[in-house]
């Protein structure tokens, strides 16, 4: 037996418990003791990283042209619903850094197909891709951009106007950004108006979306009549009945959340009495509450009303803008949670357009101008209120008359920027628009698009639409488009070391 190498292995044997009673002790320690900071990495050191996140590829929903809510074959032929000799023109153009731009149909399956927007010979960075043609379906427009900043993006606009039939009128709407969650500031749906939500995917992924509706005769959400949710499969379509819904009520505000993906949505509103039209157009997405709303697009003689939806109670000022200044019209109280009509009479002479100050409260506005045509007919225009920016753009569609209204709200005389592009897409010489302080100004539409460098902010501006060779019939045609911020898409991400979540 070796006895000189036992004393050697008790020593071994007692040194290793020692040293693992030791390490349990210090692990224990260190579940209920705090490291002291000396000893732990800064969040905020070095070791931390910045990711500068660019959207580069834009897409926006454009909706078919106006459709009737009702598509029925039966009974005598005089009084079946008819669409009548409506016509349709839809524009689009990519601003800015393009590298390129494609309009297609949403289910692939429309009467149009994939189609790049052209840019003209030579292009040099004012000019823009454009495309004009008659297709009256549902479409998307697609534009990768080289980089994103001020004055690159997109915008499109469809028109369809119609001198008989019970579209008679002209209905407008612009491409829509889809977005996860959006709302929609609308008219009355007494008898007589539909409205019509349009729900589009354009993904390639399912999504259920829940409509929530507030009304004008009580606070609060409304319960509705119908399922206040819809699915919307994969690249295609789902139409919510609002006035079905939420019926008699003289105004709603209405916010849609999607549940999976991203979904374009617009509402397209239609009036009768009895055979006879009362008019026909789109309300696109609102915009946020606001302190000042200002609403171009309105012209002598429009009969006007006003919508306003706010969370709080308040006191709003109202003035008409006009190329002769503000003209004060009154103050009105707005109720909290529930949407406010408010009937202002005929617009005066040089109208332009609302001003609607909130003065510490923030609300959500906007309009609904209407003219009268022979036999009773009428249309109508849903104007939304329009912010300034420091790049907007607008895609001009043909066969119609469009006019440009420059507001400025402002205590201080205002010029901004305006371009055209001629059809190829080249760009005219920039001009200067001047704005006096609390004024108002108009400038005729030309060729297939147009932009607006605003540096200061402080002009707003949208387009009123008419023509569209319905005056010969004495058919009124009246409709307004808003223009589309051309604005940075850009996100800062941060990665930082953080000790604290492994204590």
């Amino acid at each position: 037996m070796n006895r000189q190498g036992t004393p050697m292995r008790v020593l071994r044997i007692i040194t290793a418990v020692v040293t693992s009673v030791l390490l349990l002790a210090a692990f224990a320690l260190l579940a209920v003791v705090r490291m002291p900071d000396l000893m732990v990495d800064d969040a905020s050191g070095t070791l931390g990283s910045s990711h500068r996140i660019v959207q580069e590829k834009l897409e926006a929903y454009c909706p078919a042209r106006m459709q009737l809510p009702d598509s029925t074959d039966w009974g005598d032929s005089e009084y079946r619903a008819s669409d009548g000799d409506i016509a349709t023109s839809t524009a689009l153009a990519a601003f800015g850094s393009v590298y390129a731009s494609t309009s297609s149909p949403l289910d692939l399956t429309g009467d149009g197909k994939t189609t790049s927007l052209k840019a003209p010979d030579k292009p040099v960075s004012r000019d823009a891709m454009v495309l004009r043609d008659d297709g009256d379906y549902s479409r998307l427009l697609d534009t990768n951009l080289l980089k994103a900043g001020d004055g690159s993006g997109h915008a499109g606009v469809i028109v369809s106007h119609a001198s008989d039939g019970d579209l008679r009128g002209i209905a407008a709407a612009t491409c829509a950004t889809p977005a996860m969650s959006q709302s929609f500031l609308l008219t009355s749906t007494a008898t007589g108006t539909r409205q019509q939500l349009v729900l589009a995917n354009p993904s390639s992924k399912a999504t259920t979306v829940s409509v929530t509706v507030v009304g004008s005769k009580n606070a609060g959400r409304m319960s509705l009549s119908t399922a206040g949710s819809a699915t919307v499969a994969a690249e295609s379509e789902t139409v919510v009945d609002l006035s079905a819904a939420a019926s008699g009520q003289d105004g709603l505000y209405v916010t849609v959340n999607s549940g999976a993906t991203p979904v374009g949505a617009v509402v397209r509103t239609t009036a009768s009495s009895g055979l006879t039209p009362k008019g026909s157009d789109f309300t696109m997405p609102a915009g946020d509450a606001t302190v000042t709303n200002i609403i171009p697009g309105i012209a002598e003689g429009d009969g006007v009303s006003l919508y306003l939806y706010g969370e709080q109670a308040g006191e709003v000022s109202l003035s008409w803008a006009t190329d002769g200044g503000a003209k004060g019209i009154r103050k009105e109280q707005v109720k909290a949670d529930r949407v406010t009509v408010i009937d202002l009479g005929k617009a005066p002479k040089n109208a332009r357009g609302v001003i609607v100050s909130g003065g510490d409260h923030a609300f959500v506005a906007s309009a609904k101008a209407t003219r009268s045509g022979s036999g009773g007919q009428e249309d109508f225009a849903l104007l939304q209120a329009a912010q300034p920016a420091v790049s907007s753009g607008m895609a001009i569609a043909d066969g119609i008359d469009t006019t440009l209204t420059f507001i400025n709200a402002g205590d201080e005389d205002a010029t901004v920027k305006l371009t055209f592009m001629d059809e190829s897409g080249k760009a005219g010489d920039e001009r200067d628009v001047a704005v006096k302080a609390h004024d108002a100004t108009t400038v005729k539409g030309e060729g297939v698009a147009a932009v607006v460098s605003d540096e200061n902010k402080t002009v707003s501006w949208g387009a009123r639409i008419t023509g569209g060779g319905l005056d010969s019939s004495k058919t009124a045609g009246l409709s307004a488009v808003a223009p589309t911020t051309l604005a940075v898409r850009e996100e800062i991400v941060r990665a930082v070391p953080d000790q604290s979540i492994v204590r």
